[in-house]
């Protein structure tokens, strides 16, 4: 698991810091991690896998494909896009304006938990 986090991080062409930070975590927390230092909690190795699409059997076993295939990823929002076309425009400004009230709720939960990022850290 720790060549594979060391593998994903350079395929995508990011410093150590840059990864860390993007996981909310330290640049030593991924050094600690790609040197077998530390076990991650599974957390974090949930969080990689959401944020890069990687698939959790190679992150885990190296066995696989890294990254999940863009037409599975995107499946969720084939099906978005499709409802809302099919949507008159005033039902579509509706819409538009829930996923609008939607995100700022979800970044206010992401903003209060940002106490619970510093625990992925070990």
């Amino acid at each position: 698991m720790y060549d594979q986090i060391k593998t994903l991080r350079e395929h995508l062409g990011l410093s150590q810091r840059e990864f860390g930070e993007k996981l909310g975590v330290s640049r030593d927390v991924i050094s600690n991690l790609e040197y077998n230092r530390v076990q991650p909690k599974e957390l974090l190795l949930k969080h990689i896998c959401e944020l890069y699409s990687v698939h959790d059997q190679w992150l885990q076993t190296g066995e696989g494909d890294m990254f999940i295939e863009e037409s599975r990823q995107n499946k969720k929002l084939d099906e978005a896009i499709a409802i809302f076309k099919d949507l008159q425009p005033e039902f579509q400004d509706y819409a538009l304006e829930q996923l609008k009230k939607l995100s700022e709720l979800q970044a206010k939960v992401r903003g209060s938990n940002h106490h619970e990022k510093r625990s992925l850290e070990y």
